[in-house]
Formats: C-alpha cells, structure tokens, sequence
C-alpha cells in the first residue's frame, strides 16, 4: 500500500475511528471495572467527540488553499472527504455532544448500562458521518443499516415502560421497510448499470426507463423515512413519546442528519439534473408531507408529539431545498442546497433543544399532555421561556432561525419554478405556526391549582446546555451570515 494512500485513508477516517475507538474503550472499561459512576463513560464519550471535532478541524485547515473543496478521495470515488462532508460530521458531533450532556435523567434510571449508552451514541454518530462521505451504494447502505440497529437499540436500550420496548420493534421494523426500499432501489439500479456507482444512472435512462425510474422512487421512499417525512414517519411520533426525551431527541435528530445527508448525496451529487424522475417525484412527496405533518400538529394533545410533528414538517420543508440546486429564473446559481444544509443545522439543534427541555419537565414529574403545561410560565418561568424558544423555532415564527431557513428554502424553491410547491409549503407554515401558538399560549395561560417547581432536581450543566441549544434558535439570527458562508462551502462539492 503506498506511503501517500495510507496517509490519506488515515486522515479520511479518523474522525469516525475517533468515535468508533472510544466506543471501544468505554465498553471495554464497562466489562473491566463494572460499577463505574455512569458520569465516567459520559466523558469519556464528550472526550471522543471532541476527538473528532477535532479530526475535521485538521482536515478543514488542510482544505484552506483547495478550491474544489474536495480534501480526499478513496477508492475510486467511492468515499470522499469534502466541504459537505464536513459539515455533515460537525454538525452530527455538536448534536451528540449535546446530547451526551444533557443526558443525566435517562441514564440516571440505566447505570448498569451506560456505558451501552454512549457506545451507541458514538458509533451512530459515525455511522452519520461516514454516509455524508459515502458515494458508493454498498456501503452507503452498510452505514443506513449501521444507524437504524444502534438508533433502535438506543431506544430500546433506555425504555422506562413496556411501551417503549414495543415503541423500539415498531421502529425497527418501520425502519426495515425503509431500509429494504432501498436495497431493492440500488438493486434495480445496480442491474441496468452494472455499476455501484450512482453517477452512472444518468447514461441509462434512456436505455431502460421504467426500471430506472422504479429504482430511484424506491431509494428516495426508502431515504424519506429514515429522513422522518412521508410516508414512513410514525416512528417519529412514537420514539417522542416512548422513549425518555434526551435519548428521543437525539435519535431523531440524528436521522434527521443522516437521511439529509443521505438523500442530498444520491439526488443533487448523483443523479443529478439528468435523471428527471427524482425532480417530479420529491415535490409531490415534499407537497403530501408537509399537509399531513402540519395537519397533524393542529389535532396532537400531547407535547412530545407535537414536537415530533413540528419536526416531520420542518424536514419536509428542508426537501425544497434539494429541489433548488440548479440555475434560478435571473440566472444565477440558485441557494438551495445552502438553505437546505443551514435549515437542517437549524432543525437538528432546535430538536436537542426542545426534547432537552421535555427531559428537565419530566425529571421534575411534570406529564406529557399539554395540559399538564398549562401555566408554567406562572410556575417556572425559565422552562416556559426555553420549551417557548425552541418550539417556535421549529414552528418557523418569526424571527427566530427557523423562520429565516424556511424563507431561504421557500424563496428558493419559488426561484427555481416551484412556485406551487411554495405556496404548499407557506402554508403549511401557517397551520405549524397556529399550533405552536396555541401551545404556546397554554403555557402563559392561568395556572389554576397547580402549585410552582423548579428545575433544581436537573443538574445544573444539563440545565446550561439545553438552555445554549434553545437560545441558538436567537443567536443564529444574528450569526445568520456566517452559517450562511459555512453551508456554502459545503453545498459548493454537492452542486
């Protein structure tokens, strides 16, 4: 093997040998010395996510002075370290640092198995980064099935009642559907062009056009649903509301990464504007996910879940953006795909933020129902402050961060002649925003006998960290520009 292949393989997986090692560590150190403090496998874990951080800041600095944006390519194409890429893996690390500090109320109820915890948050952390690098099928979809056992697992691993576990089977078998119309899709592709190569789909379509386009209807079905839009989303709905709301919301958000990811690299980077099925099949699919996730968010009674649908829509919002990768109606590259990478930031942190929230109400006994939120403004202030940040957040209410990418993705869509999809998606705006208002308004409403709490019982960098991730849904409106430059350079390798 030479010197510069293995220098190069070295630098293109570490960031996911980083978090893969560490797994390693933690669950080897678990079967050596059982009954550590759980707060030991934590750090341990924030120790291997900053180690990869860390590895895509190195590769980043080596990027300053390349243009094309692309750091390394490995086997033939087939897995390559560009600008997406890593954007990609920051944002997967951020989300499951995040999640990893906020983590205290469910692993509190699992000591025995934490170690099992974080484990599993690593390798499904590098799972997502290595499917933003991947342009090869097979493994491509090693890596999608890689995510759904640890995402599952992960559920099931921190379940506090039978539903859970009952929660985590539907999910995987959800998630199997999804996967295996995938496989079927890349079979089907695979067979008219001898080539695992995705790139090659185009030069065959004249050739054999029905079976093209059943293949590529097959793997966007299949990506949508680990992406969390129609029509393979329940799993959504049911992770929020089984499954304690730390671990919820990092499963969640981190399919939400991945089949971004995913779905970004087989249609804009792949198949590309000369394979036209996939152009006229994701609006009707964006078009029939953003009515019925919007419609469902009127009718949810219980917060968790509405959550979940004010995620749904917020993903199937983000598909606008993939739509809008060529030149728009003036002329001009279009800024689609930078308005889908800086929304799905946006969405993935706005997720950690309200579920981290979800978990300091249910630590201190607070239910799930929206009645059982009725007046916290009256009784905790800063929770009613925070789970109000990050709810309209994914609500896209004005003027928060949410609001500004549903602008982008929505002018970009209208820019490239989706107009009609535009208006869909206005308003499903509206029908998000009613129901986030309408919850939102629960919270200031008058108390009744309920008696004040605080949020002490939750730990106080718990507290710090979900209370950052929901002041982002702010801050990012003022750091909108410098997001803006970063989902640039990471759309510039996809386009």
């Amino acid at each position: 093997m030479p010197a510069d292949f293995a220098h190069a393989m070295t630098l293109a997986l570490l960031p996911e040998a980083m978090l893969a090692g560490t797994a390693l560590i933690s669950s080897l150190l678990a079967v050596l010395r059982p009954g550590l403090r759980p707060d030991i496998h934590r750090w341990i874990a924030c120790i291997g996510l900053v180690g990869s951080l860390a590895a895509c800041a190195l590769v980043l600095l080596g990027l300053r002075h390349v243009r094309s944006g692309v750091a390394i390519t490995m086997w033939n194409g087939g897995f390559v370290v560009d600008s997406f890429a890593l954007f990609i893996a920051i944002l997967a690390c951020v989300t499951a640092l995040c999640t990893c500090l906020i983590s205290d109320s469910a692993v509190r109820n699992i000591p025995s198995r934490s170690s099992a915890f974080y484990a599993l948050i690593l390798v499904s952390t590098a799972a997502a980064e290595a499917i933003a690098a991947e342009r090869e099928m097979t493994t491509m979809f090693v890596a999608l099935a890689l995510l759904l056992v640890c995402l599952v697992a992960l559920g099931a691993l921190v379940k506090t009642n039978p539903r859970g576990a009952v929660s985590s089977f539907e999910h995987l078998i959800e998630g199997s559907v999804g996967l295996a119309a995938v496989l079927y899709g890349l079979a089907l592709l695979y067979g008219v062009t001898r080539s695992t190569n995705l790139a090659t789909v185009a030069a065959f379509v004249s050739a054999s056009p029905g079976v093209i386009a059943l293949g590529v209807a097959l793997v966007i079905f299949g990506l949508c649903g680990i992406f969390g839009v129609f029509p393979l989303r329940q799993w959504v709905g049911r992770v929020a509301s089984t499954v304690p709301a730390s671990a919820a919301g990092f499963i969640v958000s981190m399919s939400l990464i991945a089949g971004g990811a995913a779905l970004a690299r087989v249609t804009v980077a792949r198949l590309g504007p000369d394979v036209g099925i996939w152009r006229w099949l994701l609006p009707i699919v964006a078009a029939v996910a953003l009515g019925h996730a919007s419609l469902s968010s009127l009718k949810e009674t219980t917060v968790s879940r509405l959550i979940g649908q004010l995620v749904s829509t917020q993903a199937a919002m983000l598909l606008l953006g993939l739509l809008a990768f060529t030149t728009g109606s003036r002329g001009l590259p279009a800024y689609g795909v930078t308005a889908f990478l800086s929304g799905l930031g946006v969405t993935a942190i706005a997720t950690v933020a309200a579920f981290g929230v979800l978990a300091m109400l249910q630590v201190a006994g607070i239910g799930d129902a929206i009645e059982n939120v009725r007046g916290l403004g009256h009784r905790s202030a800063p929770a009613a402050l925070m789970l109000t940040v990050s709810v309209a957040t994914l609500a896209g209410i004005p003027p928060l961060a949410g609001f500004l990418s549903r602008v982008l993705v929505i002018s970009s869509a209208a820019d490239t002649h989706y107009g009609w999809l535009a208006v869909v998606a206005v308003g499903a705006t509206v029908l998000t925003v009613i129901a986030a208002v309408r919850f939102i308004a629960t919270l200031y409403a008058d108390a009744g006998d309920e008696v004040p709490f605080t949020l002490g019982a939750t730990p106080l960098l718990s507290r710090v960290v979900a209370g950052a991730a929901c002041l982002a849904g702010v801050a990012l409106v003022v750091l909108i520009q410098p997001l803006l430059a970063v989902a640039t350079a990471g759309a510039g390798t996809l386009r």
